[in-house]
Protein backbone atom coordinates (compact mmCIF):
# COMPACT_ATOMS: atom_id res chain seq x y z
CA UNK A 1 0.00 0.00 0.00
CA UNK A 2 2.77 2.13 0.17
CA UNK A 3 2.02 5.35 -2.41
CA UNK A 4 4.11 6.03 -5.95
CA UNK A 5 4.76 8.98 -7.60
CA UNK A 6 4.57 10.82 -10.55
CA UNK A 7 7.40 12.42 -12.38
CA UNK A 8 8.00 13.58 -15.34
CA UNK A 9 11.19 12.41 -17.90
CA UNK A 10 13.68 14.59 -19.56
CA UNK A 11 11.87 13.74 -23.20
CA UNK A 12 8.47 15.30 -20.85
CA UNK A 13 6.37 12.13 -20.59
CA UNK A 14 4.91 11.62 -17.15
CA UNK A 15 5.79 8.50 -16.08
CA UNK A 16 5.60 6.62 -12.00
CA UNK A 17 8.51 5.64 -9.64
CA UNK A 18 8.23 3.18 -7.31
CA UNK A 19 7.88 3.15 -3.98
CA UNK A 20 11.28 2.09 -3.83
CA UNK A 21 12.76 4.69 -6.20
CA UNK A 22 10.68 7.25 -4.23
CA UNK A 23 12.70 5.92 -1.33
CA UNK A 24 16.32 6.33 -3.17
CA UNK A 25 15.55 9.83 -4.56
CA UNK A 26 14.48 11.18 -1.29
CA UNK A 27 17.89 9.46 0.71
CA UNK A 28 19.91 11.30 -1.69
CA UNK A 29 18.28 14.93 -1.34
CA UNK A 30 18.97 14.04 2.73
CA UNK A 31 21.83 12.99 2.76
CA UNK A 32 23.01 16.31 0.68
CA UNK A 33 20.93 18.18 3.50
CA UNK A 34 23.00 16.48 5.91
CA UNK A 35 26.64 16.92 4.46
CA UNK A 36 25.62 20.61 4.46
CA UNK A 37 24.48 20.45 8.01
CA UNK A 38 27.69 18.58 9.31
CA UNK A 39 30.03 21.12 6.97
CA UNK A 40 28.91 23.97 9.06
CA UNK A 41 30.56 23.60 12.16
CA UNK A 42 32.21 21.00 14.79
CA UNK A 43 29.23 21.08 16.76
CA UNK A 44 27.09 20.81 13.96
CA UNK A 45 29.06 17.87 12.46
CA UNK A 46 28.44 16.12 15.91
CA UNK A 47 24.10 16.54 15.26
CA UNK A 48 24.50 15.78 11.39
CA UNK A 49 26.77 12.43 12.25
CA UNK A 50 23.88 11.74 14.37
CA UNK A 51 21.43 11.92 11.43
CA UNK A 52 23.48 10.31 8.83
CA UNK A 53 24.38 7.30 10.39
CA UNK A 54 20.51 6.96 11.80
CA UNK A 55 19.33 5.26 7.92
CA UNK A 56 21.81 3.66 6.26
CA UNK A 57 21.14 3.47 2.55
CA UNK A 58 22.86 1.70 0.85
CA UNK A 59 22.40 1.04 -3.05
CA UNK A 60 26.14 0.76 -4.61
CA UNK A 61 28.36 -2.07 -3.56
CA UNK A 62 31.22 -0.42 -3.48
CA UNK A 63 29.63 1.96 -0.57
CA UNK A 64 28.86 -1.47 1.64
CA UNK A 65 32.54 -2.22 1.23
CA UNK A 66 33.31 1.24 2.70
CA UNK A 67 31.21 1.87 5.25
CA UNK A 68 33.05 -1.24 7.25
CA UNK A 69 36.03 0.10 7.85
CA UNK A 70 34.42 3.38 9.31
CA UNK A 71 31.77 1.94 11.17
CA UNK A 72 35.35 -0.18 12.64
CA UNK A 73 36.88 2.93 13.33
CA UNK A 74 34.40 5.10 14.81
CA UNK A 75 31.87 2.59 16.71
CA UNK A 76 29.87 5.17 18.07
CA UNK A 77 28.47 5.94 14.73
CA UNK A 78 26.75 2.62 15.02
CA UNK A 79 25.08 3.56 17.83
CA UNK A 80 22.66 6.24 15.93
CA UNK A 81 21.40 2.83 12.99
CA UNK A 82 17.62 2.59 13.71
CA UNK A 83 17.51 0.98 10.14
CA UNK A 84 19.75 -0.71 7.41
CA UNK A 85 18.43 -1.17 3.69
CA UNK A 86 20.28 -2.84 0.83
CA UNK A 87 18.79 -2.64 -2.01
CA UNK A 88 18.84 -5.09 -5.11
CA UNK A 89 20.83 -3.37 -7.15
CA UNK A 90 22.69 -4.78 -10.56
CA UNK A 91 26.21 -3.13 -10.49
CA UNK A 92 27.77 -2.07 -13.36
CA UNK A 93 31.12 -1.22 -13.34
CA UNK A 94 31.98 -1.53 -9.85
CA UNK A 95 35.39 -2.94 -8.65
CA UNK A 96 34.46 -4.36 -5.71
CA UNK A 97 35.26 -8.50 -5.61
CA UNK A 98 31.94 -11.07 -4.17
CA UNK A 99 34.61 -11.99 -1.73
CA UNK A 100 34.61 -7.58 -0.22
CA UNK A 101 30.57 -7.71 -0.66
CA UNK A 102 30.51 -10.71 1.57
CA UNK A 103 32.97 -9.87 4.25
CA UNK A 104 31.29 -6.12 4.55
CA UNK A 105 27.59 -7.63 4.73
CA UNK A 106 28.61 -10.14 7.52
CA UNK A 107 30.10 -7.29 9.24
CA UNK A 108 26.73 -5.74 9.51
CA UNK A 109 24.78 -8.93 9.86
CA UNK A 110 26.50 -9.37 12.91
CA UNK A 111 25.60 -6.18 14.39
CA UNK A 112 22.17 -7.44 13.56
CA UNK A 113 22.65 -10.76 15.21
CA UNK A 114 23.90 -9.13 18.59
CA UNK A 115 20.70 -6.96 18.21
CA UNK A 116 18.54 -9.68 17.83
CA UNK A 117 20.28 -11.78 20.92
CA UNK A 118 20.25 -8.97 23.14
CA UNK A 119 17.91 -6.97 22.32
CA UNK A 120 15.39 -8.90 20.60
CA UNK A 121 12.72 -6.35 20.64
CA UNK A 122 14.53 -4.26 18.27
CA UNK A 123 14.02 -5.93 15.13
CA UNK A 124 10.66 -5.41 13.98
CA UNK A 125 10.45 -5.15 10.30
CA UNK A 126 11.76 -7.65 7.58
CA UNK A 127 11.62 -7.58 3.79
CA UNK A 128 13.16 -9.63 1.68
CA UNK A 129 13.40 -11.06 -1.91
CA UNK A 130 14.17 -14.44 -1.57
CA UNK A 131 16.13 -16.91 -4.71
CA UNK A 132 14.92 -20.47 -4.16
CA UNK A 133 18.69 -21.46 -3.23
CA UNK A 134 18.26 -19.37 -0.11
CA UNK A 135 15.20 -20.53 1.11
CA UNK A 136 17.20 -22.69 4.07
CA UNK A 137 19.05 -19.85 5.11
CA UNK A 138 15.78 -17.75 5.34
CA UNK A 139 13.97 -20.62 7.04
CA UNK A 140 17.07 -20.07 9.87
CA UNK A 141 16.64 -16.89 10.18
CA UNK A 142 13.36 -16.41 10.97
CA UNK A 143 13.35 -18.74 13.46
CA UNK A 144 15.53 -16.78 15.21
CA UNK A 145 13.20 -13.45 15.07
CA UNK A 146 10.52 -14.00 16.82
CA UNK A 147 9.61 -10.53 17.51
CA UNK A 148 8.71 -9.56 14.02
CA UNK A 149 6.22 -7.54 13.64
CA UNK A 150 6.35 -6.88 9.59
CA UNK A 151 7.06 -9.20 7.16
CA UNK A 152 7.45 -8.89 3.42
CA UNK A 153 8.62 -11.39 0.91
CA UNK A 154 8.40 -11.72 -2.84
CA UNK A 155 9.46 -15.46 -3.97
CA UNK A 156 11.54 -14.04 -7.39
CA UNK A 157 11.57 -17.33 -9.27
CA UNK A 158 9.94 -20.90 -9.35
CA UNK A 159 11.70 -23.05 -6.86
CA UNK A 160 12.27 -27.04 -7.15
CA UNK A 161 8.63 -28.69 -6.05
CA UNK A 162 8.28 -28.55 -2.31
CA UNK A 163 10.74 -25.95 -1.64
CA UNK A 164 7.89 -22.97 -0.48
CA UNK A 165 5.82 -25.71 1.26
CA UNK A 166 8.49 -26.51 3.39
CA UNK A 167 8.83 -22.69 4.16
CA UNK A 168 5.04 -22.39 4.96
CA UNK A 169 5.63 -25.90 7.54
CA UNK A 170 8.19 -24.27 9.22
CA UNK A 171 6.65 -20.54 9.58
CA UNK A 172 3.15 -22.70 10.88
CA UNK A 173 5.57 -24.29 13.88
CA UNK A 174 6.52 -20.95 15.15
CA UNK A 175 5.63 -18.73 17.31
CA UNK A 176 5.09 -15.15 15.99
CA UNK A 177 3.33 -13.44 18.46
CA UNK A 178 4.35 -10.08 17.51
CA UNK A 179 3.59 -10.31 13.83
CA UNK A 180 1.03 -7.83 12.67
CA UNK A 181 1.96 -7.21 8.85
CA UNK A 182 2.11 -9.83 6.37
CA UNK A 183 2.88 -9.49 2.83
CA UNK A 184 3.70 -12.06 0.40
CA UNK A 185 4.41 -12.04 -3.56
CA UNK A 186 3.73 -15.37 -5.45
CA UNK A 187 3.21 -14.14 -8.81
CA UNK A 188 6.07 -16.61 -10.12
CA UNK A 189 4.03 -19.30 -8.97
CA UNK A 190 0.67 -20.71 -10.71
CA UNK A 191 1.13 -24.04 -8.90
CA UNK A 192 1.91 -26.03 -5.78
CA UNK A 193 0.80 -22.82 -3.38
CA UNK A 194 1.75 -22.60 0.51
CA UNK A 195 -1.31 -23.46 2.17
CA UNK A 196 -2.16 -19.96 2.96
CA UNK A 197 -5.21 -20.26 4.45
CA UNK A 198 -3.71 -23.16 7.00
CA UNK A 199 -0.83 -20.19 8.05
CA UNK A 200 -3.79 -17.86 9.03
CA UNK A 201 -4.95 -20.31 11.19
CA UNK A 202 -2.67 -20.52 13.54
CA UNK A 203 -1.25 -16.95 12.79
CA UNK A 204 -3.96 -14.51 11.62
CA UNK A 205 -5.87 -13.46 14.82
CA UNK A 206 -3.48 -10.33 15.70
CA UNK A 207 -2.65 -9.38 12.04
CA UNK A 208 -3.75 -5.42 11.31
CA UNK A 209 -2.24 -5.65 7.10
CA UNK A 210 -2.45 -8.55 4.92
CA UNK A 211 -1.31 -7.87 1.12
CA UNK A 212 -1.88 -11.25 -0.77
CA UNK A 213 -0.37 -11.06 -4.72
CA UNK A 214 -1.00 -13.99 -6.30
CA UNK A 215 -2.52 -15.68 -9.48
CA UNK A 216 -4.32 -19.15 -7.71
CA UNK A 217 -7.73 -18.00 -5.65
CA UNK A 218 -7.92 -18.03 -2.61
CA UNK A 219 -11.06 -17.68 -0.32
CA UNK A 220 -11.42 -14.07 0.76
CA UNK A 221 -14.18 -14.20 3.16
CA UNK A 222 -12.68 -17.08 5.32
CA UNK A 223 -9.10 -15.10 5.55
CA UNK A 224 -11.52 -12.51 6.31
CA UNK A 225 -12.83 -14.96 9.12
CA UNK A 226 -9.30 -15.80 10.45
CA UNK A 227 -8.10 -12.36 10.85
CA UNK A 228 -10.72 -10.14 12.99
CA UNK A 229 -8.46 -7.74 13.49
CA UNK A 230 -7.43 -6.82 9.86
CA UNK A 231 -7.47 -3.04 8.77
CA UNK A 232 -5.85 -3.52 5.24
CA UNK A 233 -6.84 -6.27 2.74
CA UNK A 234 -5.08 -6.73 -0.57
CA UNK A 235 -6.04 -9.25 -3.39
CA UNK A 236 -5.70 -10.24 -6.76
CA UNK A 237 -9.40 -8.53 -7.94
CA UNK A 238 -9.51 -10.77 -10.97
CA UNK A 239 -10.12 -13.73 -8.83
CA UNK A 240 -13.20 -15.68 -10.02
CA UNK A 241 -14.60 -15.75 -5.55
CA UNK A 242 -18.14 -17.78 -5.29
CA UNK A 243 -19.15 -15.37 -2.62
CA UNK A 244 -19.33 -12.24 -4.98
CA UNK A 245 -21.46 -14.15 -7.19
CA UNK A 246 -25.17 -13.03 -7.68
CA UNK A 247 -27.03 -10.92 -10.44
CA UNK A 248 -25.68 -8.95 -13.02
CA UNK A 249 -23.18 -7.30 -11.01
CA UNK A 250 -22.64 -10.10 -8.46
CA UNK A 251 -25.22 -8.59 -5.68
CA UNK A 252 -23.12 -10.50 -3.22
CA UNK A 253 -20.91 -10.46 -0.33
CA UNK A 254 -17.17 -10.80 0.51
CA UNK A 255 -17.68 -11.75 4.11
CA UNK A 256 -19.43 -14.72 5.97
CA UNK A 257 -20.18 -11.99 8.55
CA UNK A 258 -19.30 -8.24 8.66
CA UNK A 259 -15.89 -7.31 9.29
CA UNK A 260 -15.96 -4.59 12.50
CA UNK A 261 -12.09 -3.31 11.41
CA UNK A 262 -11.56 -3.44 7.94
CA UNK A 263 -10.63 0.36 6.89
CA UNK A 264 -8.54 -0.40 3.21
CA UNK A 265 -9.26 -2.63 0.21
CA UNK A 266 -6.45 -2.76 -2.29
CA UNK A 267 -7.11 -3.85 -5.78
CA UNK A 268 -4.06 -5.81 -7.34
CA UNK A 269 -4.30 -6.63 -11.10
CA UNK A 270 -7.45 -4.75 -12.90
CA UNK A 271 -5.42 -4.89 -16.08
CA UNK A 272 -8.65 -5.45 -17.95
CA UNK A 273 -10.93 -3.40 -16.86
CA UNK A 274 -10.53 -0.37 -18.45
CA UNK A 275 -9.46 -1.38 -21.61
CA UNK A 276 -5.95 0.35 -22.06
CA UNK A 277 -2.65 -0.61 -22.60
CA UNK A 278 -1.72 -4.40 -23.42
CA UNK A 279 -5.03 -5.49 -22.10
CA UNK A 280 -6.91 -3.50 -24.91
CA UNK A 281 -4.57 -5.51 -27.96
CA UNK A 282 -5.66 -8.55 -25.86
CA UNK A 283 -9.15 -8.12 -25.77
CA UNK A 284 -8.96 -7.67 -29.81
CA UNK A 285 -7.64 -11.32 -29.78
CA UNK A 286 -9.71 -12.74 -27.11
CA UNK A 287 -12.64 -10.65 -26.62
CA UNK A 288 -14.31 -14.11 -24.71
CA UNK A 289 -11.32 -14.18 -22.26
CA UNK A 290 -11.74 -10.50 -21.50
CA UNK A 291 -15.01 -10.38 -20.63
CA UNK A 292 -15.07 -12.95 -18.38
CA UNK A 293 -12.17 -11.08 -16.85
CA UNK A 294 -14.29 -8.16 -16.68
CA UNK A 295 -17.39 -9.72 -14.85
CA UNK A 296 -15.47 -11.20 -12.50
CA UNK A 297 -13.87 -7.68 -11.37
CA UNK A 298 -17.66 -6.37 -11.53
CA UNK A 299 -18.85 -9.01 -9.15
CA UNK A 300 -15.78 -8.30 -6.78
CA UNK A 301 -16.07 -4.84 -7.00
CA UNK A 302 -19.82 -4.89 -6.19
CA UNK A 303 -19.62 -7.19 -3.13
CA UNK A 304 -17.55 -3.73 -1.55
CA UNK A 305 -19.85 -2.16 0.90
CA UNK A 306 -20.47 -0.67 3.95
CA UNK A 307 -22.84 -3.72 5.44
CA UNK A 308 -19.90 -5.60 4.63
CA UNK A 309 -17.23 -3.62 5.56
CA UNK A 310 -19.11 -0.71 8.16
CA UNK A 311 -15.54 1.30 8.78
CA UNK A 312 -14.63 1.20 5.18
CA UNK A 313 -12.49 4.02 4.49
CA UNK A 314 -10.67 3.54 0.87
CA UNK A 315 -10.42 0.96 -2.26
CA UNK A 316 -7.21 1.75 -3.67
CA UNK A 317 -6.03 0.57 -7.36
CA UNK A 318 -2.45 -0.69 -6.70
CA UNK A 319 -1.16 -1.81 -10.09
CA UNK A 320 1.07 1.07 -11.41
CA UNK A 321 1.10 -0.36 -14.79
CA UNK A 322 -2.35 -0.06 -15.27
CA UNK A 323 -2.21 3.64 -13.88
CA UNK A 324 0.37 4.50 -16.48
CA UNK A 325 -1.49 2.76 -19.26
CA UNK A 326 -4.22 5.10 -18.10
CA UNK A 327 -2.56 8.38 -18.46
CA UNK A 328 -1.29 7.25 -21.89
CA UNK A 329 -4.25 6.86 -23.27
CA UNK A 330 -5.85 9.83 -21.26
CA UNK A 331 -8.11 7.78 -19.13
CA UNK A 332 -10.52 4.64 -20.14
CA UNK A 333 -11.99 3.13 -22.99
CA UNK A 334 -15.41 4.37 -24.62
CA UNK A 335 -16.58 0.74 -23.79
CA UNK A 336 -15.61 0.78 -20.44
CA UNK A 337 -16.19 4.39 -19.16
CA UNK A 338 -19.67 2.81 -17.76
CA UNK A 339 -17.53 0.41 -15.66
CA UNK A 340 -15.73 3.53 -14.20
CA UNK A 341 -18.36 5.60 -13.11
CA UNK A 342 -20.30 3.28 -12.15
CA UNK A 343 -17.36 2.31 -9.84
CA UNK A 344 -16.87 5.78 -8.96
CA UNK A 345 -20.67 6.20 -7.85
CA UNK A 346 -20.59 2.81 -5.47
CA UNK A 347 -17.64 4.46 -3.33
CA UNK A 348 -18.89 7.62 -3.22
CA UNK A 349 -22.53 6.91 -2.56
CA UNK A 350 -21.01 5.23 0.24
CA UNK A 351 -18.55 7.79 1.77
CA UNK A 352 -15.65 5.84 0.21
CA UNK A 353 -12.44 6.93 -1.53
CA UNK A 354 -11.94 5.24 -4.57
CA UNK A 355 -7.72 5.36 -4.97
CA UNK A 356 -4.78 4.83 -7.53
CA UNK A 357 -1.61 3.93 -6.39
CA UNK A 358 -0.27 7.28 -5.95
CA UNK A 359 -3.22 7.91 -2.77
CA UNK A 360 -5.08 10.35 -5.24
CA UNK A 361 -8.38 9.70 -6.71
CA UNK A 362 -8.78 7.63 -9.70
CA UNK A 363 -8.53 9.51 -12.43
CA UNK A 364 -6.35 12.09 -11.25
CA UNK A 365 -3.70 12.37 -13.93
CA UNK A 366 -0.52 14.33 -13.55
CA UNK A 367 -0.48 18.21 -15.39
CA UNK A 368 2.36 20.23 -15.72
CA UNK A 369 2.93 22.76 -12.94
CA UNK A 370 3.84 26.43 -14.52
CA UNK A 371 6.66 26.40 -12.01
CA UNK A 372 10.10 26.02 -12.82
CA UNK A 373 12.06 23.19 -11.90
CA UNK A 374 14.43 25.10 -9.55
CA UNK A 375 11.57 26.31 -7.58
CA UNK A 376 9.96 22.52 -7.17
CA UNK A 377 13.95 22.00 -6.01
CA UNK A 378 13.74 24.66 -3.64
CA UNK A 379 10.83 23.01 -2.19
CA UNK A 380 12.20 19.96 -1.12
CA UNK A 381 15.40 20.98 0.35
CA UNK A 382 13.19 23.00 2.51
CA UNK A 383 11.48 20.49 2.93
CA UNK A 384 14.14 18.52 4.06
CA UNK A 385 15.41 21.32 6.57
CA UNK A 386 11.64 20.99 8.22
CA UNK A 387 11.89 17.40 8.74
CA UNK A 388 15.65 17.84 10.20
CA UNK A 389 14.02 20.58 12.40
CA UNK A 390 11.31 18.75 13.32
CA UNK A 391 13.58 15.91 14.73
CA UNK A 392 15.76 18.12 16.74
CA UNK A 393 13.01 18.82 18.52
CA UNK A 394 12.04 15.14 19.06
CA UNK A 395 15.60 14.43 20.03
CA UNK A 396 15.73 17.20 22.55
CA UNK A 397 12.84 15.64 24.07
CA UNK A 398 13.74 12.05 24.23
CA UNK A 399 17.70 12.53 24.24
CA UNK A 400 18.79 10.03 27.83
CA UNK A 401 22.05 12.25 27.95
CA UNK A 402 22.46 15.73 27.52
CA UNK A 403 24.18 17.40 24.59
CA UNK A 404 25.82 20.10 24.53
CA UNK A 405 25.29 21.47 20.86
CA UNK A 406 21.69 21.61 21.45
CA UNK A 407 21.67 25.46 22.43
CA UNK A 408 22.24 26.39 18.70
CA UNK A 409 19.75 24.31 17.18
CA UNK A 410 16.99 25.43 19.79
CA UNK A 411 18.56 29.32 18.42
CA UNK A 412 17.88 27.85 14.99
CA UNK A 413 14.38 26.13 15.31
CA UNK A 414 13.07 29.47 17.92
CA UNK A 415 14.10 31.90 14.95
Amino acid sequence: MTESSWFKLIYGDWTLRSPSEGLNATQRRSYATKKAIMATCRTWRQLGQEFMYRFLFINDPTNLVRLRPLLDRYRTLGWWTKRLHITRFYSGGSTATVGDLERSLVFLLVVADALCTHCPHTLRTLRLNVPSSSLAKVILMLDALPALTSLHLTFDVPTPEGFQLDFFEQLMGWELPALRSLSLDFLSYREDLPDIIEFLTLHGAALTYLDINCIPVLDVPTMLDLCPALQTLAFNFDWRLDSAEGDQWGVGSLVHRPHAHLTTIGCHWLHHAFGVGDAAKYAAVDPLVTHIIRRRNDMNFAAIDKQSFPKLQRVRVLDRMLLRDLEAADGPSPECFERWERWWSQCSSQGVRLEDCTGALLGTLPEDEPEEEESEEEDEVREDLRDLIRQCREMTTTRDTPYHGYPLVQSLTSG
